[in-house]
C-alpha cells in the first residue's frame, strides 16, 4: 500500500483550508459594519480608567 497519494491529498486539503480561513478572517476584519467596533477597540489602551 502506497501512502503518497493520500499525503498529497492531505497537503492540498490543508492548503485550501488555510486559504479559506485566512480569507474569512480578512473579510471579517475589513467588513464595513465592523469598523466602529474595531475603532473602539483600537482606542481601548489609550483610555484612562
Amino acid at each position: 500500500m502506497n501512502i503518497q497519494p493520500y499525503l498529497h491529498d492531505a497537503q492540498i486539503i490543508s492548503l485550501v483550508s488555510v486559504c479559506i480561513t485566512f480569507t474569512g478572517i480578512v473579510v471579517y476584519a475589513l467588513w464595513p459594519s465592523q469598523k466602529l467596533k474595531f475603532d473602539r477597540m483600537s482606542r481601548l489602551p489609550l483610555n484612562e480608567d
